[in-house]
């Protein structure tokens, strides 16, 4: 993935969320996975990466932040 690039969002004090479900946005050339899990929000975005390829990065990083 040489010179692509892809930015992780982390926000603290969400409002709780009992359901994690990823959603997919797309504004112009940047697309985004985010999802809300107990009191954080996440979203990973980039204009770089496919949609497959930014899911499959998006669940590594749930994976990965899951207690």
């Amino acid at each position: 993935a040489a010179g692509r690039r892809l930015t992780l969002y982390i926000r603290a004090e969400a409002k709780g969320n009992r359901e994690t479900a990823f959603r997919y946005a797309r504004e112009n050339s940047v697309s985004v996975f985010y999802w809300i899990e107990r009191d954080c929000g996440y979203a990973i975005s980039s204009a770089d990466l496919s949609k497959e390829e930014l899911l499959h990065i998006a669940t590594l990083v749930y994976k990965q932040l899951e207690p």
